[in-house]
């Protein structure tokens, strides 16, 4: 997942001298910002009544993680780690752990010997070394609390906490470690999500460092708020400082958000988190959150929205990449009309043109993701490189105050090298009324997924697929319904219409023209993900929105399952 602008009325003078003068655009304050307004008593004891319980559920989340991790560990002490059994464990442990990346056993010599990584080309065991390393001793005087990283960027460019513990051989002498990749995003974003939603909150975290790992807004993300240029200020200097050497405590203090574009009195509590040994996380809640005017319901039609974005592609051939790149940041051009706008991004996921965002215009997007969990940069890549369509994501929306609602959108690739897409906001969809997804469904959601692969390595594919197609199994329950599919479309198992098992499903699509199949199995051969879609219920003949989470099995099947949202 995760920002889209449209008050911005800035001449490109303006921005120009706004961005050197609030160096990079995020945190700095604007000449005749005026004094800070008082907050009452009672708003500080309310937001930190929204802010305990969330403490202790990251602090129990954290706990349980590393004690899991342990106690795979001690049972693999005295286990060779290219037996068997090592994999066994290490996926079991991962269907556990819905927010872990992947899960890998090392040798003494840090060369990965096993992992749960499938389908990724940086993590081959015997090959790959790891590049983050503790000495034996500081490993073992952490002890069941584990050994937790900072702020973390992987090989293959996602990011999140590396957790550590070490393993032992049947002598009782070191003999590597098992290694966690955890996603600090989905943890937080899960929280967020909640808060805006019941309080009118946000959250943002760093470690007492000054590094902030966590945020809404991504390109707060990596900084480090003591050297960072646009935290130099007085004001934001001294926010800074209490933050980082005060267990708790509240501040007000003034703003520049690159995500809205506009300069705004924040008020925070924050409260500590104990992660690890020696460390600590200062989550900090504030009340900078955007309240719905109440938006009209859109009178653009899919169709409309096709010709726009088929105009700007018509366009972006004719001019050439750097003209039609200015004519769609252009915030008074012929590309901009009423909701509808261009957005650009190059393959890699940097942002080319966002006229309502200008400040993010370079910034790299790639793994940005919404509050659910949806690395919705990817999926317009992925659906651009085959052949252009509709994504859906949750995004905020310029015309209602830049909450976040369901966007969909329909991007199509002007070469090998960049797209463009637009979007509308849908207002008949599960998320407009105030609902979200909860954080807790999202989790069961993968544990499925994640312990179908883990059933396929203890009985094989076709038991799983049965397990399927068997309504009286345990992958039945609730309103998650679980399927499998080949890499050519087939359906193996298909819980929620048993009847198309069997079938090729390859040209399924929904109202929206959006082709469900094919973006399961672009996604499932990407590594796995989330996704959201509309399908059809059998039993009411309705389509429904839904959350979908799928994964590979092996190279040519795909397990995955629907959680129906509303």
């Amino acid at each position: 997942m995760v920002i889209e602008l449209a008050r911005h009325a800035f001449s490109v003078i303006t921005l120009l001298f706004l961005s050197v003068l609030c160096i990079s655009a995020a945190g700095c304050i604007l000449p005749g910002t005026g004094d800070l307004k008082p907050v009452s008593e009672e708003q500080i004891d309310d937001m930190n009544d929204a802010l305990r319980p969330v403490i202790g559920i990251v602090e129990d989340d954290m706990m349980h993680v590393t004690s899991s991790l342990w106690e795979t560990a001690r049972l693999l002490d005295g286990v060779p780690a290219d037996d068997p059994k090592v994999e066994l464990a290490l996926y079991k442990l991962r269907s556990e752990l819905p927010l872990s990346f992947e899960i890998g056993r090392f040798d003494r010599n840090n060369t990965l010997i096993s992992t749960t990584r499938y389908l990724d080309p940086w993590w081959v065991p015997g090959v790959t070394k790891s590049r983050l390393n503790y000495p034996v001793e500081v490993l073992e005087a952490a002890g069941p609390s584990c050994v937790v990283s900072d702020f973390y960027q992987y090989q293959d460019g996602d990011r999140g906490l590396m957790i550590i513990t070490p393993v032992y051989d049947e002598n009782g002498e070191y003999d590597g470690v098992l290694r966690l990749s955890y996603d600090i995003d989905s943890l937080f974003s899960g929280l967020t999500e909640y808060l805006k939603n019941e309080y009118g909150y946000t959250l943002w975290v760093t470690h007492t460092s000054g590094l902030k790992f966590y945020d809404e807004n991504t390109v707060e993300i990596g900084k480090y708020l003591t050297d960072d240029p646009a935290y130099q200020t007085a004001e934001l200097k001294n926010m800074v400082s209490s933050v980082l050497t005060n267990a708790s405590g509240n501040i007000s203090y003034h703003f520049y958000d690159t995500s809205r574009g506009e300069q705004t009195q924040v008020n925070a509590v924050w409260r500590t988190v104990y992660s690890g040994p020696e460390v600590e996380w200062r989550v900090v809640l504030t009340d900078n959150v955007p309240e719905s005017t109440g938006t009209p319901v859109s009178d653009v039609s899919v169709e409309e929205l096709k010709d726009f974005v088929e105009k700007a592609y018509v366009y972006a051939n004719k001019v050439g990449k750097n003209e039609a790149v200015a004519a769609f940041n252009d915030p008074k051009g012929e590309f901009i009309d009423g909701e509808l706008y261009i957005f650009a991004y190059d393959m890699n996921g940097t942002v080319l043109a966002l006229p309502h965002q200008p400040d993010l215009i370079g910034e790299n997007r790639w793994y940005l993701q919404d509050t659910t969990g949806i690395k919705y940069i990817q999926r317009a890549t992925a659906r651009a490189n085959l052949g252009g369509g509709f994504v859906m994501s949750l995004y905020e929306n310029p015309v209602n105050n830049f909450v976040s609602e369901l966007k969909l959108s329909y991007v199509m690739a002007v070469d090998d090298t960049w797209f463009l897409a637009s979007g509308i906001y849908l207002h008949d969809e599960p998320f407009s009324d105030g609902s979200y997804v909860d954080w807790h469904q999202r989790e069961e959601l993968v544990r499925q997924v994640r312990g179908m692969d883990y059933l396929t390595i203890v009985e094989g594919i076709p038991a799983v697929t049965d397990m399927i197609n068997d309504p009286s199994s345990a992958l039945h329950a609730g309103n998650l319904y679980p399927f499998a599919v080949t890499e050519d479309g087939t359906l193996l198992a298909y819980s929620m219409d048993p009847s198309l098992v069997g079938t090729n499903q390859l040209s399924m699509s929904n109202s929206y023209g959006m082709s469900v199949m094919r973006d399961v199995i672009s996604l499932s051969q990407n590594g796995g993900g989330l996704m959201y879609s509309l399908v059809k219920d059998p039993k009411t003949g309705q389509e429904v929105y839904v959350l979908l989470c799928v994964e590979p099995a092996d190279d040519a099947t795909y397990f995955g399952s629907m959680l129906v949202l509303g």
